[in-house]
């Protein structure tokens, strides 16, 4: 079949000035194209596909090529491929520490109101991925350590299928360390945390979003600002920066990587990670509401609710439960913009037998929340990282390669019970805000541990994922349970079983 028909009827059924017209507009991609040739003939076919949408809604012709314009890509796809990145303190462990068949991967979505259109969305990314030239780039390996090699090419979509957070073919020449994926009205983004993390995954996912909108129609004027860029923007250095290197504070105090082994919910662990994703959707007001009345945080609460949760879903009776928290540092930095990794993470961990009533908790989590997420306690481990950094700088990458499996996967997971990654509310602007349903936030599961927790908040609702690597539901059943005798009574939704 020819793919090109569709196409040639649509100009067969155009006047000549018209046809003159989209000519010029398709020539204007190919100026800005100079990538082999297979990529450059799938941004012009993409190009092709998204006008013919447009005109196909009624869209006027001159209109749909001006949102369209070639001009949008710029000069990426037009520049030789020079720059590399050399990986960011947190990510350094992430690709030498895959033996055992995870990866560090989590899911950013956003829901719209409409059913997405995948010939806009395609688009769409061709437009944003020059705004984000470290997204842009494949993971390779060097004498000492991974680094982030640019390429020039076309990044694509695909449709939401199976698993969530599957691993990705890093190690294939050519696959990309992130997925644009689409279903119904979701778009999401996967990512390899070698990337990014939350949140400067959270700015590509809001700037792509918006660049969509603007594709359907959607006015974008005055939305753009800090955490939503303008694609056509010019790219930062502070946005591409190693912040851990840039802010790291001179002390010889160091801290918060040794500890020892968590204690572990039952079940037995999946072979498909995640096996299933559970959501609880609480109503914002209700839980910020519930929160104050007990004088905590809603972070505070949602960890309680977590401790006395998994209290339920072991059979063991000593040891200590311990939930990792990962912090952003740009709190404590306001003038870093980096859409790399910049976050730390502290401990929370209690004994098993002093996880008694809600209150009782809550005291011992807060206060530990206070103690632990400090910028000292952040500072020390900042330090830590970098003298870890450092001290393996010169050993070479296949001698470090088995050191770290086995301390990740073995020592650096055991240590944690659980997750609670809170990305907070997440803001868009009221003119796109009104065309969205809402977001959320999945973690890929770990190792050893049987659940990860995120959450994010936005338009009233906020979605508590739980991303299981294991079937038994016991621990899921008490949030649930325990959420519902405070009056909180979140919805829940439940992906299927993978075996």
């Amino acid at each position: 079949m020819n793919r090109k028909a569709p196409f040639n009827q649509f100009m067969n059924s155009l006047t000549d000035e018209q046809k003159d017209k989209v000519r010029a507009f398709l020539g204007c991609f190919q100026e800005h194209l100079d990538i082999p040739r297979s990529d450059a003939r799938l941004v012009i076919a993409d190009a092709r596909n998204a006008l013919m949408y447009l005109a196909g809604t009624g869209t006027d012709l001159d209109e749909a090529m001006h949102r369209l314009s070639g001009e949008n890509l710029g000069g990426f796809y037009a520049h030789e491929a020079h720059a590399w990145y050399p990986l960011d303190d947190a990510a350094k462990i992430y690709p030498i520490s895959m033996k055992f068949g995870r990866m560090p991967m989590f899911r950013l979505s956003c829901y719209l109101k409409q059913k997405v259109v995948p010939e806009l969305l395609q688009l769409a990314l061709d437009f944003t991925i020059r705004r984000f030239p470290s997204f842009a780039t494949i993971v390779r390996k060097g004498m000492f350590w991974h680094y982030l090699d640019s390429v020039k090419r076309r990044f694509g979509i695909s449709e939401d299928t199976g698993v969530p957070c599957r691993p990705l073919r890093i190690t294939s020449v050519g696959f990309q360390s992130f997925k644009v994926l689409y279903y119904d009205n979701r778009i999401s983004c996967e990512f390899f945390h070698v990337l990014t993390d939350g949140n400067g995954g959270m700015v590509f996912l809001k700037t792509l979003v918006a660049e969509y909108l603007r594709l359907t129609g959607v006015s974008t004027e005055g939305a753009y600002g800090e955490g939503l860029f303008d694609p056509n923007s010019i790219v930062r250095a502070s946005e591409l920066s190693n912040d851990f290197e840039r802010f790291c504070p001179h002390t010889a105090k160091t801290g918060g990587f040794l500890g020892h082994a968590a204690m572990q919910m039952s079940g037995k662990l999946s072979r498909h990670t995640p096996c299933k994703v559970v959501q609880l959707v609480y109503d914002t007001r209700k839980l910020v509401d519930f929160a104050h009345s007990k004088g905590i945080t809603v972070t505070a609460l949602v960890l309680t609710l977590m401790f006395m949760a998994q209290r339920t879903s072991t059979e063991l009776t000593g040891g200590k439960i311990q939930i990792q928290v990962p912090v952003n540092m740009r709190k404590f930095f306001p003038e870093s913009h980096t859409v790399r990794n910049f976050s730390m993470y502290c401990s929370i961990d209690l004994d098993v037998g002093r996880i008694e009533s809600l209150e009782e908790t809550a005291a011992l989590v807060t206060q530990q929340l206070r103690e632990k997420s400090t910028l000292d306690e952040m500072s020390m481990m900042m330090t830590s990282a970098r003298k870890l950094v450092r001290s393996l700088r010169f050993v070479p990458l296949a001698v470090k390669s088995p050191l770290a499996r086995t301390v990740y996967g073995f020592i650096g997971d055991n240590r944690f019970s659980n997750t609670l990654s809170n990305l907070g509310n997440i803001q868009m602007p009221e003119g796109l805000s009104e065309h969205i349903l809402g977001f959320d936030f999945v973690l890929g599961t770990c190792v050893v541990s049987r659940a990860s927790c995120s959450m994010c908040s936005f338009g009233g609702n906020t979605v508590l994922s739980v991303s299981k690597n294991t079937k038994d539901p016991s621990f899921e059943e008490a949030l649930r349970r325990l959420s519902d005798q405070l009056g909180l009574e979140p919805d829940v939704m439940e992906s299927p079983f993978y075996e």
